[in-house]
């Protein structure tokens, strides 16, 4: 009877151990999700601000990378694909390790404010 509870924790313990091993990978995977979801929005954001200024040189990618260097855990390994249309900038990101796999898409509208402006004075 002295053993038993030694023999009943060396089943036990690997499941603990298991759970305690998954719990973990899934909250680096949440991490990662919220850091790439927030750089792949303002992203978007900076692309319609910059296509509706007019501004030039703007490398949206390159922006995406520093917005995550350093702030990855599990998937360091992100393609990013920025795709500019004339009414909004698209910005899709795809990252995967081992059964885990995350794909992301954030959009944003350019919005020209100054042309409806200028549409409504020429009516009145």
């Amino acid at each position: 009877m002295k053993g038993s509870s030694v023999i009943e924790m060396s089943y036990i313990m690997p499941i603990f151990l298991g759970l305690f091993v998954l719990i973990i990978h899934v909250v680096f995977y949440y991490h990662d999700k919220a850091v790439i979801n927030g750089a792949a929005g303002e992203t978007a954001l900076l692309g319609a601000q910059a296509e509706r200024g007019k501004t030039e040189g703007y490398d949206l990618e390159a922006f995406f990378r520093e917005r995550t260097e350093g702030k990855l855990i599990y998937m360091t390994e992100a393609k990013v694909s920025v795709d500019k249309t004339e009414k909004e900038i698209k910005v899709s990101v795809s990252a995967q390790r081992s059964f885990m796999k995350l794909e992301i898409c954030q959009k944003a509208r350019i919005i020209r404010p100054e042309r409806r402006i200028r549409q409504m004075r020429w009516i009145t």
